[in-house]
């Protein structure tokens, strides 16, 4: 859905989410049907855009169904998009375990990075409500209406197989004005761990941790009497005796006061006290950190190249077509991926060189707080933009979205791209001068580079003297964006780790679409004909994994380490198996201590199993079950197996048996015997 002109236009997608299929309105739009009049807007792009005041009752009713008011759900975009993707609560609860070691599923690790996202959003904006009112242009109670709408919208994508946003808000997620600051609030004292269910262990400790009780404490701090602590203590305490809720300290009272200040500021002192302390005004400006922005977009390289292969009049006019991923800081190129032809591969390509770039000049892989790129392809490669970090979709023929179209035109681009190239076509047939002398350039086409080797070695040259060639001020955009980051506190950087960064990026290997096994070797895919072989990391006990099933995620630029999970609660980041020789001569250094390590393992492991059956035998014994005699039950005479016993153990009761050696009895004494 969007706005243009004033008109309210619902688009293609927007259809399928409300249950509509693509049969359906091809057909609608192919017969002209007026109950929906297809529509094209040239400066919105390619594709059908349908009028909301021109559809008929019964597809106005779908829309309604599914989004509500389209009115209201346009105007609710604003607050989206200041729902930011928090990577350290991702990395958080990926790194989470309980239970000996286990992980939390990849479900429950979206469904609480996204609780966080909300909350963290609603936690700003209690401190600074005046972006609610000046960039909002909404009162208190229509902002917090607003969240509760989009969340409950979001529950519903979540329920809905068709949508693929990626939205994994839990259905307990609260959506009620006081409700969400309640949540808020106990969000901003605890934190992530929060988040987590007791189920998984959570054994966060709190004498007052209940929404009931919570929002009872805060709600008597607000009151504008500005009641002192020990009086909010004593009533408080009355109310728990009665309702059977564990009683506080005057100092728990002082501590929540202080550590809900931005909350309850404006009903305790009143609205002149939170703005004076907590509001303040936002400003837009370029960014001034390096990470804030990414942008990427495509660009056809001013550069011709010769193919041989190519027998028609277009031999010598062959193009690459590059994916650019730059930093809005300083404009300084990421990542790269080019080819005679666009596809999403390669756009994934060139993020994945960005993070390798950054990796190889600051030794972390490192994420943007916020990407943009062009429209091309968005709703294939939406989820792979979003998964980065906060992402806004740009709006149609949108001049001025980013800084990249301008880094393009600028003098330094122009000027890495023409050093020593004999191919520069210069600039485009519209522009006022050509920058560069085309019959010079027609004359020299037969000694173009050929697509190939020599094309990549001038592209590959282009683009490092983007990066390292001086500009004006004497530095080099690698420079210039080093010395700014140096400067960056730890915490302003979006570091991941190698998990995150192969979950993110890595190709998943499925041999016929299936998993592999786990073995007591570690790990042995084959990956486009080749044999890896990967030991589990040295805190994964091997016998707990041994037979499970789980998908190999790997990274073709360094197949030195993969990801082994099910998409659910097995994440182990596995490296090259070691090997050691079989000859003792064939030894080293480390060798021995590797050896070792594996012996003590396997020790443990035993003694594990020893330890185990030990504990279950004496349960047995302290209750008075024998498996064996549960497992014989039925199977041989109770009376003959007792006498036979005390034949053996008692000699003087020996006289008692028959003379006859073949009696029951005497069979079962001689076999004691023997």
């Amino acid at each position: 859905m969007l706005l243009h002109n004033r008109i309210l236009y619902i688009e293609h997608k927007d259809l399928v989410a409300a249950g509509k299929s693509n049969e359906h309105i091809w057909k609608a739009v192919s017969t002209k049907v007026k109950a929906i009049a297809a529509c094209k807007i040239p400066e919105l792009g390619a594709g059908n855009y349908f009028k909301w005041e021109d559809m008929a009752n019964g597809w106005r009713e779908c829309i309604e169904k599914r989004f509500g008011n389209p009115f209201d759900f346009v105007a609710r975009e604003p607050i989206m998009k200041m729902v930011v993707l928090d990577h350290k609560a991702e990395e958080f609860y990926l790194q989470y375990r309980y239970a000996e070691n286990k992980a939390l599923p990849i479900k429950t690790v979206r469904k609480y990075t996204r609780a966080a996202c909300w909350l963290n959003m609603l936690k700003d904006l209690q401190k600074n409500r005046q972006i609610i009112k000046k960039t909002l242009c909404l009162t208190i109670p229509q902002f917090y209406e607003h969240c509760g709408e989009l969340i409950k919208l979001e529950k519903v994508n979540g329920k809905n197989e068709k949508y693929t946003g990626g939205d994994q808000l839990s259905g307990d997620f609260p959506s009620t004005y006081q409700r969400l600051l309640n949540k808020v609030e106990l969000y901003s004292e605890k934190g992530y761990e929060f988040l987590i269910d007791e189920m998984y262990g959570n054994q966060i400790a709190s004498k007052v941790n209940d929404e009931v009780a919570e929002s009872l404490l805060i709600e008597m701090l607000c009151h504008p009497n500005q009641f002192d602590d020990y009086i909010i203590c004593n009533q408080y305490n009355k109310w728990a005796k009665e309702n059977d809720k564990k009683t506080i300290s005057p100092q728990t009272v002082g501590n929540k006061r202080r550590e809900n200040e931005a909350l309850i500021i404006m009903s305790r002192e009143g609205n002149a006290a939170l703005h004076g302390k907590f509001l303040k005004q936002a400003k837009g400006f370029r960014p001034t950190t390096p990470t804030l922005m990414w942008e990427s977009d495509d660009n056809h390289l001013d550069l011709l190249f010769e193919d041989p292969n190519d027998t028609t009049a277009h031999r010598y006019y062959h193009k690459y077509k590059a994916i650019v991923v730059t930093d809005s800081f300083n404009d300084l190129v990421l990542g790269y991926a080019y080819a005679e032809e666009l596809s999403t591969e390669l756009v994934k390509a060139a993020y994945v060189n960005a993070m390798y770039y950054l990796k190889s000049i600051t030794g972390y892989w490192v994420l943007p707080y916020e990407t943009k790129s062009d429209r091309w392809a968005v709703s294939q490669l939406q989820p792979f933009y979003e998964q980065m970090g906060n992402y806004f979709k740009t709006p149609v023929g949108s001049k001025n979205r980013g800084y990249i179209e301008n880094f393009f035109g600028s003098s330094h681009w122009k000027n890495c791209l023409k050093i020593g190239a004999n191919n520069y076509t210069g600039n485009n047939l519209s522009a006022r001068t050509a920058g560069v002398n085309r019959e010079a350039l027609e004359l020299n086409k037969k000694n173009r580079p050929l697509i190939g080797s020599s094309a990549d070695l001038q592209v590959e040259n282009f683009f490092n003297r983007l990066r390292n060639m001086p500009q004006s001020n004497g530095m080099s955009k690698q420079e210039q964006w080093l010395a700014a980051w140096q400067l960056l506190d730890i915490d302003k950087k979006k570091i991941i780790s190698d998990e995150q960064f192969l979950l993110k990026f890595g190709i998943v290997h499925q041999p016929q679409g299936r998993a592999i096994s786990i073995t007591n070797r570690g790990c042995e895919p084959v990956i486009n004909g080749i044999e890896y072989s990967y030991d589990l990391p040295a805190n994964i006990r091997t016998i707990d994994y041994v037979g499970c099933k789980v998908n190999v995620v790997y990274d073709p630029f360094d197949m030195s380490r993969v990801l082994l999970t099910n998409f659910d609660n097995i994440r182990i980041v596995a490296k090259d198996a070691r090997l050691n020789s079989r000859a003792l001569e064939d030894g080293n250094a480390g060798s021995r201590t590797y050896l070792n390590s594996i012996l003590a393992e396997k020790t443990y492991d035993v003694n594990r199993i020893s330890v185990t059956q030990d504990n279950r035998k004496k349960i047995l014994i302290d209750n008075n079950i024998t498996a064996e005699a549960i497992l014989q039950a039925g199977v041989m005479d109770k009376t003959l197996k007792q006498a036979a016993e005390m034949q053996y153990i008692l000699p003087a009761n020996k006289s008692v048996a028959t003379d006859n050696d073949n009696t029951p009895f005497n069979i079962y004494a001689d076999i004691l015997n023997r």
